[in-house]
């Protein structure tokens, strides 16, 4: 029986995978996403390369492990960021700082690199159209603005506010200062609802 560097043999297994979600996202920050192989992450952790399959059934499951470990506090922070605001046009500004503040954090670029790179599961792959789409939290904020009925503009307001977000995200990946970012999408995103909707809705 191997050794085990654990209490139990739970124990250690858990630790094994996290050293080696460690590993692989050391591995895909410095080199990208295609630097991440079965080889490079056993040699990074110090383990056989077959051994590796004891933990994870692939290397994408083990990008989809690293996936995991960033998505859902990125979607769990945007929520609560929206949260508890009753006012939809702040809604919609606090929806696209935390988006920002995400991407910011995390590395927007390097995380959408990742799910490009390979196979991921549905329910991440569901996550990063999140991150952009917005889930329903922008056009439910656009129609409140807009009032009653469902105005010809909806769709172009709602994909407006994405492409803003969008943009920033591709100036933060680019290495743009990320408070200049973000106020300068806030900035264009308030513009756009004043225009549509005025400065006091």
């Amino acid at each position: 029986m191997p050794r085990i560097a654990a209490p139990t043999v739970q124990e250690h297994h858990e630790r094994v995978l996290a050293a080696l979600i460690d590993a692989a996202e050391t591995i895909m920050r410095s080199g990208g996403p295609g630097a991440l192989t079965a080889a490079a992450v056993s040699r990074e952790v110090g383990i056989a390369r077959n051994s590796l399959y004891s933990y994870v059934r692939s290397v994408d499951e083990l990008r989809g492990l690293v996936l995991t470990r960033h998505l859902p506090p990125w979607l769990a922070a945007v929520d609560a960021a929206v949260a508890g605001r009753d006012d939809a046009r702040e809604r919609l500004l606090a929806w696209a700082r935390g988006n920002l503040d995400q991407a910011a954090r995390s590395g927007h670029g390097w995380l959408m690199g990742i799910a490009r790179e390979g196979a991921l599961p549905e329910q991440l792959r569901r996550e990063l159209a999140d991150v952009h789409a917005g889930s329903d939290a922008v056009t439910g904020a656009w129609r409140e603005l807009l009032g009653p009925g469902r105005p010809a503009d909806l769709a172009l307001l709602v994909a407006m506010t994405h492409q803003l977000v969008d943009a920033g995200f591709a100036r933060l990946d680019a290495g743009d200062d990320a408070g200049a970012v973000t106020e300068g999408v806030l900035a264009a995103l308030a513009a756009v609802i004043d225009a549509r909707v005025g400065p006091d809705r």
